[in-house]
């Protein structure tokens, strides 16, 4: 028997075990542990804020373990401008080798004339994305890889606690440049592979497993030969999702640009089909302020208090696999620190801790460490020109009227594959 064969039972198979234990799922009220520091503690340091850290997760009964495909569109039209300079950071040198045309959708001019510097284009802004995701993620329990499509789809990074490795994948999507049809079929299928074990990803069956695509159009392949968006290619799209969906994968979809919310039909379904969220950005470059949004463990909000003086955490960042950070006052003496975890449902859960604390000459690392990627995260928000709120009511704008859109096909390009 081939290959194939055998590949396509133990899918079917892992399917029916991921099926099985969805009514388990979501069934119990947040669990909140505090890892740092820990109950008791005595500490003495120059701050007067300390790091409080720990993890939330929705159901008690599950690992806090979460894998992460990273589902990168490289088209052609990737080279297109992404509405904000991002700057010169941990960016590639310039280059003039992509002169993809002005796009016009219903009289609307997007993006800009042909791109002289790869530095801005949406492809630039969807590794920017990552890489601030990748930063605030949990390396001992989340496993990260990377994959792109275009014209199929090619594994750069299988799952790996080892995030800069995943950095330099990332690194070589932005040498390699836009090019060619979006075949997002095949990138669907390829991280499915890589989550269920059954590719170049080494198994793991207690993870929480999630991809991440991104895109700033819609499928024009394999039926539509890169140049315009087949009914057909959007159905295979959408069909693997639900595969996915049934294998226990959900697909969060990123829509950049307008290309992807001129046609959304398939990034709606691709999400609705996996149990994922659709998450439509028409200036791409927003994306760096709402790829964090996504709660990969069922809990959208966290809340931390020094119960002794009353005073809330000045900075919290709660990541997307569940993992928290924060800098909380504190006064000399007893201090009471509360984390209340809410769920997406509305159901809440605690932990508290107390520790003492001393003033003295020494430095938390720890705390300075946390800071300092608090300030970079959001100065790299603050280069958009807007903030994080005014990005997310327009992604619920752009969605609502994504829902009611007609879904009619727009026309098929005469340059070359996107």
């Amino acid at each position: 028997m081939s290959r194939a064969y055998f590949t396509i039972v133990a899918l079917s198979w892992l399917i029916f075990c991921s099926m099985a234990r969805v009514d388990f799922l979501w069934a119990a009220e947040p669990r909140v542990q505090i890892l740092s520091p820990k109950d008791g503690s005595r500490l003495t340091q120059d701050q007067n804020s300390l790091f409080v850290s720990g993890k939330v997760a929705r159901d008690a009964g599950r690992s806090a373990n979460v894998d992460i495909f990273l589902v990168i569109d490289i088209s052609g039209s990737t080279s297109m401008y992404a509405g904000v300079n991002l700057g010169d950071a941990d960016q590639p040198p310039e280059s003039t080798g992509f002169s993809m045309p002005q796009i016009t959708i219903g009289g609307m001019s997007i993006g800009k004339p042909p791109l002289r510097n790869i530095r801005n284009s949406i492809l630039a802004a969807e590794v920017a994305a990552a890489r601030r995701l990748l930063l605030q993620l949990n390396s001992q329990t989340t496993r990260v890889g990377v994959l792109t499509f275009s014209e199929g789809a090619r594994l750069l990074q299988p799952l790996t606690h080892d995030f800069d490795q995943v950095r330099r994948a990332l690194e070589e999507i932005l040498r390699s440049g836009p090019d060619g049809g979006t075949n997002m079929v095949e990138g669907i299928r390829l991280a499915i592979t890589e989550l269920l074990g059954l590719g170049s990803s080494e198994k793991r069956t207690d993870a929480i497993k999630v991809q991440f695509l991104l895109t700033d159009g819609f499928p024009t392949l394999p039926i539509g030969a890169g140049k315009r968006a087949a009914p057909e290619d959007t159905s295979l799209a959408i069909n693997a999702a639900r595969l996915a969906g049934k294998a226990g994968v959900k697909v969060h979809v990123f829509a950049l640009g307008g290309e992807a919310l001129s046609y959304p039909r398939a990034a709606v379904g691709i999400a609705k089909e996996s149990g994922g969220t659709y998450t439509p950005v028409l200036r791409p470059a927003d994306a760096l302020a709402v790829i964090e949004n996504i709660s990969l463990v069922g809990v959208d909000y966290v809340q931390i208090v020094n119960q002794t003086t009353g005073q809330k955490a000045t900075q919290l960042r709660l990541a997307a696999d569940g993992f928290f950070s924060s800098a909380v006052p504190v006064a000399e003496g007893r201090n009471q620190i509360d984390v209340v975890a809410r769920a997406s449902d509305g159901s809440i859960g605690r932990d508290s801790i107390t520790v003492f604390f001393q003033s003295g000459t020494q430095k938390s690392l720890e705390l300075e460490i946390f800071l300092e990627k608090e300030k970079k995260l959001k100065l790299e928000v603050e280069r958009l020109g807007r903030s994080p709120a005014e990005i997310q009511r327009d992604v619920e704008r752009n969605r609502e009227d994504s829902l009611r859109r007609p879904q009619q096909l727009p026309p098929a390009t005469d340059g070359p594959p996107r």
